[in-house]
């Protein structure tokens, strides 16, 4: 399936993993004769997950193989078939000094072969757990930038806010009416722009 087909195919929610997560399990063969490989994975879902794999000992496309997965607490094995190999080129920069990353690795992305209900369920509980996490600190990110902007602009703003209160104050003062104003010989004051009566006191109220 091509990059450019796959995105119509529907899948569960991935989460993908943060530097901080436990990324590295465990995957073998059917027929590797109890030998396995310690790799990291990439993502996971409900459905499936990617993993990295040297490319020599990478399983082949449509291969089913045992995987062991760690979740919070426990872990859970069960086996998958392969759906994808892709190219990997690992984001060196955020690297740090205990990753194994080998410049001759592939992506292998795998689909969970009638994952039992009570796996589904554990890492159903897991992803929804870290994605909350994410959400709240997505939030607290957000807030934090926002007092940043509050704190840095705070001159800006105050300044900002003193000239639309003196300018809505100009309006009001100019447009209240002089002392010499009478409301039976002239036009109702207050009748044209009603919406500047706010400050009038009541006694300067013109009524009917």
């Amino acid at each position: 399936m091509d990059r450019a087909s796959r995105k119509f195919v529907s899948r569960a929610p991935r989460y993908t993993l943060q530097p901080t997560d436990n990324r590295y399990m465990r995957y073998a063969a059917a027929d590797s004769q109890g030998r396995s490989y310690t790799t990291q994975f990439v993502d996971i879902s409900t459905t499936g997950m990617a993993f990295l794999a040297d490319r020599e000992y990478a399983p082949q496309i449509s291969e089913v193989i045992k995987v062991e997965i760690p979740l919070e607490n426990t872990n859970i094995a069960w086996w998958a078939r392969v759906v994808r190999i892709e190219e990997y080129a690992p984001h060196k920069w955020y690297l740090k000094a205990q990753d194994f990353e080998r410049e001759d690795q592939v992506m292998v992305a795998i689909r969970f072969e009638e994952l039992p209900a009570g796996h589904r369920q554990q890492i159903y509980q897991n992803l929804d757990k870290k994605f909350a996490e994410i959400k709240k600190l997505e939030y607290r990110l957000k807030l934090k930038n926002s007092a940043m902007f509050f704190i840095s602009q705070f001159w800006q703003l105050l300044i900002y806010v003193a000239c639309i209160a003196a300018t809505i104050w100009f309006i009001w003062y100019f447009s209240q009416p002089d002392s010499n104003y009478d409301a039976q010989r002239g036009a109702p004051w207050g009748q044209r722009y009603p919406w500047l009566n706010f400050f009038t006191p009541d006694n300067q109220k013109f009524t009917k």
